[in-house]
């Protein structure tokens, strides 16, 4: 079976998976973005009825199911993709000479490992929420299986024997159960923490008590740093707060009355009380001392922040995991866009010269001389940087880089439509499509295929540069961008900005090996079809 009949049977494949998964309730990794564009309740209140071809259309109708429709066209295109791939893959036989291409390719180490490695952070990107996430993998409760993460719909407390109607809280349910020795059982991702709006609360950690001295949450040594007093071992309510040295409290501490409001200061030493006593003080026989870590919280593998929490107690990881997700769907639309236009229009330039080969320059002129930055900068503003999508960046983005893919191919189109094979090819009658696409654009396409991992390195670099200056997307997106901005403003929290900036140079590596390799391999120097 050859590589075009695979791609389109695959094509038909996710293409029917993800439909008839919609259909039955199921959100499946990643083919669940099909149907992930949904409408807000604002643009459905907002929205008119109108009117075409004489039918009437419930716009409102429209943009309520617009999640769904998308999906369903998505589905439709990429089944159709297949299709054509299994009709044209007949009697498809790789060139000769693009075999030698891929065996060069091949032999060359660094690009060939690089290439694989990005095939493995893809294959983890796409096993989705099964890996990050805050919603529980599988649940038993009273002998009952549910799968909150896998499935189109919201469990609330009450579902799991709980009163309240807001979502469950998998990760406290867990460990609500755990502590009541329950039969009951949930199962959470490895990273169980949602790429946004996720939040930690402040991380609080028990400490021992014996013969009056503070230990370590150990037990082994005395406990030295600030710690807070408690009501109990499950109350929020602080009794006082202050320095800890050597396991006892030592210096000004502050005074909490039974609301739990600061009422006074008081100086203790060695763990006695040494001046300014304070009257109303709140008392209880079963207080504990427990140290409170304020965000961003370093790494810490009982929480499973593994790589630490931002300012705002999202968890790194699964930011981290999210933005590379957003950043494969972006480089693949981005190409999908950019080199679909820019081939279409190069070829064209190229072949037909002329009165539009001149005018397509001169726009090609003016749009180059446009200040990206300072466009993207009045859109955001115009429209809000929370209303901005993936897709409105992507569509800036492409509205100005096809001009470089269209002025290499309009160069490599302007020489080979002098070659004789055209010439053979026009005389037997083939159409002016079949000429260029067919005969013109295999030729080179070379030139082409050298450019398209430098254009995942520019796109990945400019949603991170945006979202970093505060031009980017939303924060309902995972952002890197936004992410190494906050570790900047957070340099003593190093965990921050350094897994963050080990993450891009690692992928930005990966992809400048894999254009070296490509642009070697492809050399039109080397591997020529003339002699």
């Amino acid at each position: 079976m050859n590589l075009p009949r695979r791609l389109g049977i695959l094509a038909m494949v996710v293409a029917v998976a993800a439909a008839v998964a919609h259909q039955c309730g199921l959100a499946l990794p990643s083919l669940r973005w099909f149907y992930s564009f949904d409408a807000t309740p604002e643009q459905v209140l907002d929205a008119t009825e109108g009117s075409f071809l004489g039918m009437t259309i419930h716009w409102p109708w429209i943009r309520e199911n617009q999640g769904e429709l998308i999906g369903h066209a998505w589905c439709a295109v990429l089944l159709l993709v297949g299709m054509v791939f299994l009709v044209r893959s007949v009697g498809f036989q790789w060139n000769p000479l693009t075999v030698r291409k891929i065996e060069r390719f091949r032999s060359i180490g660094r690009g060939n490992a690089s290439l694989k490695l990005l095939g493995i952070l893809l294959v983890l990107a796409l096993l989705d929420q099964a890996l990050v996430g805050k919603r529980a993998l599988a649940v038993k409760h009273e002998d009952r299986w549910d799968f909150p993460a896998f499935q189109n719909r919201i469990f609330t407390d009450q579902d799991f024997g709980g009163e309240s109607e807001e979502e469950a809280d998998y990760r406290e349910l867990k460990k609500q159960w755990k502590e009541e020795g329950s039969e009951n059982l949930v199962i959470m991702p490895p990273v169980p923490w949602g790429p946004s709006f996720d939040s930690d609360e402040l991380m609080r950690k028990d400490l021992d008590l014996s013969k009056g001295v503070i230990l370590e949450p150990s037990g082994k040594k005395p406990y030295d740093g600030f710690a807070v007093q408690f009501e109990n071992a499950e109350s929020d309510k602080r009794l006082l707060s202050g320095s800890i040295r050597a396991g006892r409290l030592s210096g000004p501490v502050q005074v909490y009355d039974a609301k739990g409001d600061v009422i006074g200061r008081e100086t203790w030493k060695d763990g006695e009380r040494v001046g300014g006593a304070v009257e109303g003080a709140a008392v209880s026989a079963e207080a504990t001392w427990s140290k409170v870590i304020y965000m961003p919280l370093p790494p810490d593998l009982e929480s499973r922040h593994f790589l630490g929490t931002d300012s705002k107690g999202w968890d790194i990881l699964a930011q981290l995991y999210g933005g590379l997700q957003v950043l494969f769907k972006a480089a693949a639309l981005y190409l999908l866009l950019t080199y679909l236009i820019g081939i279409t229009l190069g070829a064209l330039m190229g072949y037909f010269g002329g009165v539009f080969d001149l005018f397509m320059q001169r726009v090609m002129e003016i749009m180059s001389n446009i200040p990206f930055l300072l466009v993207v900068m009045i859109i955001i503003a115009n429209i809000g940087r929370d209303k901005v999508t993936l897709a409105t960046i992507l569509a800036i983005f492409c509205l100005f880089s096809w001009i470089s893919v269209a002025t290499y191919l309009r160069t490599a189109t302007y020489k080979e439509k002098a070659r004789d094979y055209v010439s053979a090819a026009r005389v037997i009658g083939a159409p002016t499509s079949r000429v260029i696409f067919r005969h013109i654009l295999p030729n080179v396409i070379a030139t082409i295929v050298t450019l398209v991992p430098f254009s995942v390195t520019s796109v990945i670099t400019s949603l991170t540069a945006l979202d970093f200056l505060g031009f980017g997307l939303s924060e309902r997106y995972p952002s890197w961008g936004r992410l190494l901005s906050d570790g900047v403003n957070n340099l003593s929290s190093s965990w921050i900005v350094s897994s963050v900036f080990v993450m891009l140079v690692l992928l930005l590596l990966l992809v400048t090996f894999v254009g070296e390799a490509v642009r070697e391999a492809f050399d039109p120097r080397t591997f020529t079809t003339y002699q």
